[in-house]
């Protein structure tokens, strides 16, 4: 793939995905590669590589029969979520505490030094990837913690209602203050695992999940940083 190729693809992609997520391509509304193409000046084949990322991450979803559809939750669809990853998340690193082991919190503990390490990457400038490395490294952080837990039920049933576009989406609205918050967060739910302190990890997750809902349902006040 030519470079030309390869930053139209990117524009596609990032042009596309904010469309979704500033609900300018609401939830439920029906679109083709060709209309996406006309929608943003570029030929088919940009577009049709950014359709194959959004797919992957669940901005888009390919109905069978019924061609493409964006499937980006709305607001109330939103604070669900936040309700279901508070409850059973919190669940899970209160169990994760009961249960891990001491290879588990040492990936916890080591997950959580790269997340600082990446949001002090973001805060100088020095990596045009950084945002996916930190959706990367969340998501890694997280599945340990369930993976802990050792309840895989519960795993089910959050990968059944949480996916990865309703994260990124999370992630993308986070100012450099909050990004430094929620690594903390990160720190001090590795701690209390590692301690074995049940109660305390469930209540740092979910302190952790609340001021996610706050800053995403726009509730916090420092989202202009």
């Amino acid at each position: 793939m030519s470079a030309k190729t390869e930053n139209s693809a990117d524009r596609a992609y990032r042009e596309l995905r904010d469309a979704l997520m500033a609900g300018r391509l609401p939830t439920d509304h029906k679109v083709t590669e060709v209309g996406l193409a006309q929608m943003l000046g570029l030929s088919r084949t940009p577009v049709r590589a950014a359709v194959s990322r959004l797919l992957i991450e669940g901005f888009l979803q390919r109905r069978s029969g019924s061609g493409l559809w964006c499937v980006v939750p709305n607001r109330d669809e939103m604070q669900a979520i936040f309700d279901i990853r508070v409850r059973l998340e919190s669940y899970a690193a209160s169990r994760a505490a009961m249960r891990a082991s001491p290879a588990q919190c040492a990936q916890l503990t080591a997950s959580a030094r790269r997340m600082s390490d990446l949001v002090a990457h973001l805060q100088a400038g020095r990596d045009p990837d950084i945002i996916a490395r930190i959706e990367a490294e969340n998501a890694l952080f997280h599945a340990t913690i369930l993976e802990a837990s050792g309840a895989l039920r519960l795993s089910l049933v959050l990968k059944s209602t949480v996916d990865v576009a309703f994260v990124s989406l999370t992630l993308q609205r986070y100012s450099l203050r909050q990004r430094l918050r929620s690594a903390g967060h990160h720190h001090e739910i590795a701690e209390a695992i590692a301690a074995g302190m049940a109660d305390w990890a469930g209540r740092a997750m979910e302190v952790h999940i609340l001021s996610a809902a706050a800053t995403f349902l726009g509730q916090s006040g420092d989202a202009s940083d």
